[in-house]
């Protein structure tokens, strides 16, 4: 059995270290562990979230 505690703030961290706050918005996307939406001032988005796989962030952008 494997815990998500603790991960949503490693995905926080993440986008932090990623990103300016003030140019993006971030909402809650649970279709994902510990996801993320996040939303660029150009309507571009992608999804930040915890892989329960690899153990680690991942992310994946808005597909065309």
């Amino acid at each position: 059995m494997f815990s998500l505690e603790g991960n949503e703030e490693k995905v926080m961290e993440w986008i932090d270290d990623h990103f300016d706050l003030n140019e993006i918005e971030i909402e809650d996307f649970p279709f994902f562990p510990n996801g993320k939406l996040i939303r660029d001032k150009q309507g571009e988005t992608m999804v930040v979230f915890w892989c329960v796989i690899y153990g680690r962030v991942d992310y994946r952008f808005q597909e065309a």
